[in-house]
């Protein structure tokens, strides 16, 4: 890959790094506004707090996944993309099936 290739790779690293804990965050306030909330009268959890939350969480319990033997051939590009939706479907994922759930309530 040439230079300016790997500046843009690096940039969407960077955005989508940044971008993770406060989408992660987002979705734990909304989530805790749902169940938490009525469920036990907690306070509501604002999104700096539910970022710093989530972080501390993702902290303690980060797992290593074992590497994708399918995956060794990617180009960069391949796993960039993949980064950057699993970072973003994961909150929107959690959030969807939330909001599912939260309907029954």
């Amino acid at each position: 890959p040439g230079c300016a290739s790997i500046i843009l790779a690096t940039i969407i690293l960077i955005v989508t790094l940044v971008a993770g804990p406060i989408l992660n965050g987002y979705a734990l306030s909304i989530l805790w506004e749902w169940f938490i909330v009525p469920t036990f009268g907690a306070p509501q959890l604002s999104i700096p707090a539910a970022i710093g939350i989530a972080l501390v969480v993702a902290y303690l319990t980060k797992q290593e996944q074992p590497s994708d033997p399918a995956r060794k051939d990617w180009t960069m590009w391949q796993t960039i993309a993949c980064a950057v939706m699993t970072i973003i479907l994961k909150p929107a994922g959690a959030l969807f099936m939330g909001w599912i759930v939260q309907k029954w309530m």
